[in-house]
């Protein structure tokens, strides 16, 4: 089995004020988690070194990070990134922005599992209803260019941002790749709302996915951490 772990950092900074890459880098490495989608990471900061940052969010050297920056500065950047284990093969961005809005993108990495391609997107969406909108059909279309390019197993999850509970919004995804039931992750002291989701195809035979709510780590974001499990089906070996 291996594990995937989609998270909104909230650029580091925790319910308690306190901004704090390590101990978030700490707590993913505990998880024992092969990959990670992140969303809102900030090296930003004047007053540390964007070196740094990676560093610890990497726990130590446990991970390499693959950036997908959305923003850039003189200091640093901020955006998506994804964090694995395991051998990176492609990494590519797409840009899914609305103009006048935050800039959007999709981040696309193709990692290897014992010579077996697996397709990881990253994605946050925006705040508006239309732009949502939009930005779910790109994901739909991205991810079925992507799968006649080159056909293998994949994985898409992120800070979605879609707060209706009966929402049609990603209806296209929903038909051809499975949404897991991972449950509501946002405000993280008082999950209300299931922003942060995850998807899979179908080569992908799930295990157990879920929130992680302990309360050693729960106020490290406002949102949850939300997690799968997922092997790959031999005939795709």
């Amino acid at each position: 089995m291996y594990r995937v772990i989609t998270y909104n950092l909230h650029s580091g900074v925790g319910r308690d004020g306190i901004q704090d890459y390590a101990r978030i880098g700490r707590f993913l490495a505990d998880q024992n988690a092969d990959f990670v989608l992140l969303q809102e990471m900030d090296t930003r900061s004047a007053e540390r070194e964007v070196c740094d940052d990676i560093s610890a969010i990497c726990a130590e050297g446990k991970y390499m990070l693959i950036a997908a920056p959305t923003v850039t500065t003189k200091h640093g950047w901020y955006g998506n990134a994804i964090l694995t284990r395991h051998p990176v093969l492609h990494r590519q961005q797409f840009n899914i922005s609305v103009p006048n809005r935050e800039p959007r993108t999709l981040q696309h990495v193709v990692v290897t599992l014992n010579k077996q391609p697996l397709s990881l997107l990253n994605a946050h969406l925006g705040l508006q209803k239309k732009e949502r909108a939009y930005q779910a059909r790109r994901l739909h279309e991205i991810m079925q260019s992507i799968n006649e390019r080159n056909r293998m197993p994949a994985c898409l999850g992120g800070d979605m941002n879609e707060w209706w509970l009966n929402t049609r919004l990603f209806k296209r995804l929903d038909d051809e790749f499975q949404q897991l039931h991972t449950g509501r992750s946002f405000p993280s002291h008082l999950p209300l709302f299931k922003l942060d989701r995850i998807w899979t195809s179908p080569e992908l035979k799930v295990g157990s996915n879920g929130r992680l709510t302990d309360k050693d780590y729960r106020h490290y974001s406002d949102h949850l951490a939300v997690q799968a499990d997922f092997a790959i089906s031999a005939s795709t070996e």
